[in-house]
């Protein structure tokens, strides 16, 4: 739709001019002192009508838009989404016998476009790579389980040329089909290299690995390995594995009978193995950085803007209900934008609340005399300093913190993963992972927590010895903390990486425990990225390919660290 039908129609003052100029001439129309002119009966009872007409018009105009689920809507002026609204999803779906099982808005517009799609494609290879990356927005690998299986070759079998399956043509470097090592008898035990000849037997000679190759080569995939897609092809699918149990591992095997998980039971005929890219976490491997220096005058309020910085935003607003001017600031791209150098806030004489969404503060956080509110963030080392007693210090939410020192004030935690070290005077948490111990202050050798507060649905080193019991005492006296017993977990979780700054860091890995990958209030994870549902995401893949995939066919999620770097090109 254009621009120029976007604009509202004006009903009323469309029906007052349809009326004849006698009737609008006698219309009470009266000027007040000041200039403005006040609308007369006539007017006035238009507009009522145009009021009615106008709900009519954009209720019309919605439900044409919420006949296209794929288009995601937003409200403008008026409050017209220029989409479909998220409460129809289910109601579509409900038409086109679709089960929705994507934890995403997005995932679930991509069920509802794809339904007949993937119907008519049913069981196929490409159906099951393209469930997994619209529903869920994981890029994945498949690999047949039947392909790693060993099989006898067969008396008679017709073997097809090597460039069947994307080995180079020796006649394009010199050679000649008769005098190539594949097809000359003089060379039998080279031979048994040949890519389509079936073999159990690992050929040490040569190294199996993908590598990078032309469009359009016959047996090559197209992949998106990180921020790169490129082609590539498996090169001598006899030989050596350089990466095991990788996508790249084409190695026959006897069939594995083991419950099937990351690592083991991927050779079955009745299996398709997904091999996952790790997922990034709030870090990406090629970030948006911005230096602390360059913006932290405008941030304290004395300087404006600078123009040369557009991958963050700057908001100052009105004192809220405790008296505190709020200043926001908050990255405009979907991964958080990186903030190097040390970060220093003091809210002086008047009190401030600090707001940041979306960023990545790469070294220490100093905040002084002011509070502090963070969403969708990691932060390296946060530290708070004589907050107002009014109000918690700390209010955290889907944030990621090497270490934490709140030891003056009060700290709100909600999805939020603690890695090194967690200081507060109060804590209050729910659908947290904390790997340390939570402590009151830095005192060596202290075993006291903070002193009151109460933590639920969340990961601890250690649980009260009974629910009605204080958590621990410190020095003798007990503490005021108490603690949900039933809905907290003591499992040791397994990350992807624990280096900050690295893709995958305080990423849940898929053996960690089910209790912390779905131990949430709400069913989902644990931790930092706990809105951004990762297990979720591959519970609904599993889920969704049991109806994609023929009879007795089963799906494994496999994590692997290969699909991070682009295949070489093979010399």
């Amino acid at each position: 739709m254009s621009n120029g039908n976007r604009r509202a129609i004006d009903f009323a003052t469309l029906l007052y001019r349809q009326l004849p100029s006698v009737y609008r001439e006698r219309d009470d129309t009266t000027v007040a002192p000041d200039g403005t002119t006040r609308a007369g009966t006539l007017a006035l009872l238009a507009a009522g009508w145009g009021n009615l007409l106008d709900a009519l018009y954009r209720t019309l105009q919605q439900r044409y838009y919420d006949i296209f689920p794929e288009i995601e809507g937003e409200a403008d002026a008026e409050g017209l989404e220029r989409g479909c609204q998220d409460w129809v999803l289910p109601y579509i779906a409900q038409l086109l016998d679709v089960r929705l099982l994507s934890p995403i808005e997005g995932g679930q517009r991509r069920e509802l476009q794809h339904a007949v799609e993937w119907r008519q494609r049913k069981g196929t290879l490409r159906i099951v790579e393209e469930i997994a990356e619209a529903i869920a927005g994981l890029e994945v690998e498949p690999v047949e389980g039947w392909r790693r299986v060993a099989v006898t070759p067969r008396p008679g079998f017709t073997l097809l040329p090597a460039e069947v399956f994307g080995e180079p043509d020796p006649e394009r470097f010199g050679g000649t089909r008769q005098a190539h090592w594949q097809d000359d008898a003089r060379y039998p035990l080279r031979r048994a290299e040949h890519p389509g000849l079936p073999c159990g037997t690992v050929d040490f000679r040569r190294p199996s690995r993908a590598v990078a190759a032309a469009p359009g080569t016959p047996s090559s995939r197209r992949t998106r390995f990180g921020s790169v897609e490129a082609t590539w092809r498996q090169a001598w699918p006899h030989g050596v594995p350089c990466f095991p149990d990788s996508f790249q591992d084409a190695s026959a095997r006897l069939p594995d009978l083991r419950t099937p998980d990351g690592r083991r039971g991927h050779a079955h005929p009745r299996r398709v193995v997904l091999h996952v890219a790790p997922l990034p976490g709030f870090f990406s491997a090629a970030p948006v950085t911005v230096r602390w220096a360059d913006i932290r005058a405008a941030v304290q309020g004395d300087a404006p803007w600078p123009a040369q910085v557009r991958d963050v935003a700057l908001r100052i607003s009105s004192d809220d209900d405790s008296g505190a001017q709020v200043r926001t600031l908050a990255g405009v791209h979907a991964s958080p934008v990186r903030i190097t150098g040390v970060v220093e806030l003091d809210g002086g004489g008047r009190p401030v609340l600090w707001e940041f969404g979306k960023l990545w503060f790469d070294n220490r956080v100093e905040i002084a005399r002011s509070a502090v509110h963070l969403e969708g963030c990691a932060v390296r080392q946060l530290r708070v300093h004589d907050a107002p007693p009014a109000g918690p210090a700390v209010v955290a939410r889907d944030t990621l913190f090497m270490r934490l020192f709140a030891a003056t004030g009060l700290a709100q935690l909600e999805a939020v993963t603690v890695l090194e070290q967690l200081v507060a005077d109060g804590l209050q948490a729910s659908d947290c992972l904390f790997v340390p111990q939570p402590h009151r202050d830095l005192v060596p050798g202290d075993a006291d927590v903070p002193g009151t507060g109460c933590i639920r649905y969340s990961r601890l080193p250690r649980l009260p010895s009974g629910a009605a019991d204080p958590l621990w005492t410190a020095q003798g006296r007990p503490s005021a903390l108490k603690v949900f017993a039933d809905s907290c977990r003591t499992q040791e979780p397994i990350f992807c990486s624990t280096h900050f700054g690295s893709p995958g860091c305080a990423v849940l890995h898929p053996d960690t425990s089910a209790a912390l990958r779905f131990g949430a209030e709400d069913g989902g994870e644990m931790g930092a990225y706990h809105a951004l549902a990762y297990t979720l995401r591959e519970q609904a893949v599993i889920a969704k390919l049991q109806d994609a995939l023929p009879l007795d066919m089963e799906a494994v999620l496999a994590t692997d660290a290969s699909l991070g770097t682009a295949p070489p090109v093979m010399r």
